[in-house]
């Protein structure tokens, strides 16, 4: 198979790398990277979660995601919590600060779905979510099959 410049996955490519620009872009003044932005966002979403449903969620093994964790606490974003009747897993919540953070980075996303929805209509919206779901079992299927 010859490389295709115009090919979807290139396309493909090219928007994800402009995503990763803007993302990280507006992150560096939150002195924050994509897995602990997102992890905040999990968290935000699932306050009392585990480290194991954020683990999944990430797509990321335990030993990363409490790297992430131990970040996060450091720049007093999130606490752990050990409950009374299980103290092997802690549970995740923000502070007041991850609140304040969780918030800004749902903004920057909030802002960057715009800007790559502007010129599309709520039918092409709908249309392209369709498109790339199909891709992603597609994509999903291949990579479980060479594994």
């Amino acid at each position: 198979m010859n490389f295709n410049e115009d090919g979807l996955s290139e396309q493909i490519h090219q928007l994800n790398m402009l995503q990763q620009q803007y993302v990280l872009r507006k992150l560096r003044g939150l002195s924050l990277n994509s897995k602990q932005a997102r992890s905040l966002n999990y968290i935000f979403a699932h306050p009392g979660t585990i480290q194991k449903g954020l683990s999944t969620f990430l797509g990321t093994q335990d030993a990363t995601v409490t790297n992430i964790l131990k970040s996060l606490e450091t720049k007093g974003l999130i606490r752990r919590e050990i409950p009374a009747d299980n103290e092997r897993q802690k549970r995740l919540f923000l502070t007041d600060k991850g609140e304040d953070s969780a918030r800004k980075i749902q903004f920057f996303f909030s802002e960057l779905n715009k800007a790559i929805t502007e010129n599309l209509t709520a039918d092409e919206q709908n249309e392209m979510s369709v498109l790339l779901e199909k891709m992603g079992q597609s994509l999903t299927k291949e990579a479980r099959s060479e594994s």
